[in-house]
């Protein structure tokens, strides 16, 4: 049994393979506007231009889809990421007030025990 990957097995193959299809396809259509503004398409050239004209809104509609759910992700990692910085910000004023309030409990321990010598 072989196991070793050939070009088009891999991601980056299977890319390539599509837009050279791609590529083709948008060829095709050239060749068939060409004959479209001259008059001499044949029934074969219109059943082709009606498949490659299909296939390219099709790819293009998963596209756009694919481009919407990029977007609606990034826009949920940017409210995560605000949500997370009000997280950070909320807790450095609360760590901010814990400090002044433990000086200030130092002091007065310090007072009560400046008191307390002064008392022996």
């Amino acid at each position: 049994m072989n196991h070793t990957r050939t070009r088009t097995d891999s991601r980056r193959g299977r890319i390539a393979a599509r837009e050279d299809e791609r590529e083709q396809r948008r060829t095709r259509l050239r060749l068939f506007l060409a004959r479209a503004d001259r008059g001499v398409l044949s029934p074969e050239d219109c059943t082709a231009l009606r498949g490659d004209v299909e296939a390219e809104v099709a790819e293009s509609d998963t596209h756009r889809r694919s481009a919407g759910g990029q977007q609606a992700a990034a826009m949920r990692l940017h409210r995560r990421i605000a949500a997370a910085e009000q997280c950070l910000v909320e807790t450095e004023t609360e760590r901010d007030q814990y400090a002044t309030e433990a000086e200030a409990l130092r002091q007065q321990l310090g007072e009560q025990h400046a008191v307390e010598e002064g008392r022996r």
